[in-house]
């Protein structure tokens, strides 16, 4: 039996940028150590094509290699999170309300669509991964009945064609697909208009395909069983593993809070400049720390970016830093006084473990899976009340024996899966469902 691993969604993602959001980063991951455990296990590697056979084996030790340096080497500087008022900003000031707003905006929709489209623009520059086929392997995949097909990535952007699922079945292939959670579904509100009809054809079509449904949290499970009825096959929960971390370097001059997350409407950074404009008011400026957005500009939030522009970035308080390599992120971390994370919904939650892996507490939200990945080491607050939420950050600022205090208990007691127990788990889930189906087979007989 062969374990056929299909990464395409990862080779694409690194066709057009350099810089991972969580679900590269956690599938990236596994696939290494997927790799280095799974020889004794049959464990292969492939991607799709567009036409039959669909699947074509790839070399994935020269894919990572490649992707390793890709994710290390920094980007160009972002622009200065603080605006500059241009003669044209005056000028406009100037123009008849009426004009200047509708002026306005025809400008923030072309920001948006700018922001949207950068990452398409930007590959020749940042020297990503320049051909899909570059790590093809001699001639397609040939399964064999018993194989397993597993997708770990983002498979609804791209999905299976029905020829392609009913290829498998007629193989006797058996398809695990891994579901990060149903936010598109649960919250259309937040997601682009192709990634709701992308996501609902996915639901439809390729989830019922599937022999096994695999996910990162009891929340996201529980969403399964509530939302996508009672036909569906099994579900798995992989535990989410961590890396081991070094201790921080010397702290920051300038004292600040973390906040690492792709730049989007359901993560809340605009929870997160209200309560900074409220810290501000209450307290000297000198005793308000910075805060700093670490991650990706995202989508739908150019009226949120013209905020922050329009209110200077709150003097400087709040700074962006877009789009770190693994380096500087790990440094952002280990610098910081503590870290923020006020998502309105999450499959788990992967800022959060990383922050606790490098020893610091969290100030998070106490919605869907994020009280399991931040367990008794972080304070948590509703996402949707700004008094409560300011306080239990404002509490975290103004007495600090109170992060050392979580920070000893993280130190003593947090210790969570590695990602080669992730790997691990996943393959006895697959030898199980295997053992599963043969048994039904024999009973059938």
């Amino acid at each position: 039996m062969s374990l056929w691993f299909d990464v395409d969604d990862l080779i694409r993602y690194y066709c057009a940028t350099t810089r991972p959001t969580g679900i590269q980063r956690l599938s990236f991951e596994m696939f290494q150590q997927l790799r280095l455990v799974g020889a004794a296990h049959g464990v292969r590697f492939c991607r799709r094509t567009a036409v039959p056979p669909y699947f074509r084996a790839i070399d994935f030790a020269a894919f990572e290699a490649k992707l390793t340096t890709l994710i290390e080497t920094p980007t160009a500087a972002s622009p200065a999170a603080r605006p500059r008022h241009t003669w044209l900003r005056t000028r406009a000031k100037a123009l008849p309300p009426g004009l200047r707003r509708n002026l306005g905006r025809i400008a923030r929709a072309g920001r948006e669509i700018l922001l949207a489209s950068r990452d398409i623009l930007r590959p020749a520059k940042n020297a990503t991964i320049t051909c899909d086929t570059a790590f093809d392997l001699a001639g397609p995949v040939v399964f064999e009945p018993g194989d397993w097909l597993v997708n770990l990535g983002s498979s609804w952007s791209a999905p299976y064609s029905p020829d392609c699922l009913a290829g498998l079945k007629a193989r006797k292939v058996r398809f695990a697909v891994l579901v990060y959670d149903l936010v598109p579904l649960l919250f259309p509100e937040w997601s682009a208009p192709i990634t709701l009809q992308e996501f609902r054809n996915w639901v439809r079509e390729t989830l019922p395909a599937a022999d096994m449904l695999l996910t990162i949290s009891r929340n996201t499970a529980a969403d399964i069983a509530t939302h996508l009825g009672p036909n569906l096959p099994p579900v798995k929960i992989l535990p989410l593993g961590s890396r081991p971390r070094a201790a921080g370097p010397v702290p920051a001059a300038q004292p600040f809070v973390l906040f690492v997350s792709t730049i989007e409407v359901r993560k809340n950074h605009a929870l997160m400049f209200k309560i900074w404009q409220q810290l501000l008011a209450q307290y000297p400026q000198a005793m308000v720390p910075d805060l700093v957005f670490a991650g990706k500009r995202g989508w739908l939030t150019g009226d949120f970016l013209q905020q922050m522009e329009n209110a200077n970035w709150l003097e400087g308080k709040i700074r962006f830093i877009e789009s770190p390599t693994d380096a500087e992120l790990a440094k952002l971390y280990q610098q910081c006084l503590f870290t923020v994370y006020p998502s309105l919904y999450e499959g788990w939650g992967l800022p959060v473990t990383e922050s606790l892996s490098f020893g610091k507490t969290v100030a998070a939200s106490n919605r869907a899976s994020i009280p399991e990945a931040g367990g008794e080491f972080c304070t948590y607050f509703d996402p949707d009340n700004l008094a409560e939420a300011t306080a239990v950050i404002a509490g975290l600022i103004m007495q600090p024996e109170r992060v050392a205090a979580l920070e000893a208990r993280i130190a003593a007691y947090f210790n969570p899966p590695s990602w080669q127990d992730t790997a691990m788990s996943l393959l006895a889930a697959l030898v199980e469902g295997e053992v599963a189906a043969m048994r039904e087979f024999d009973a059938a007989a």
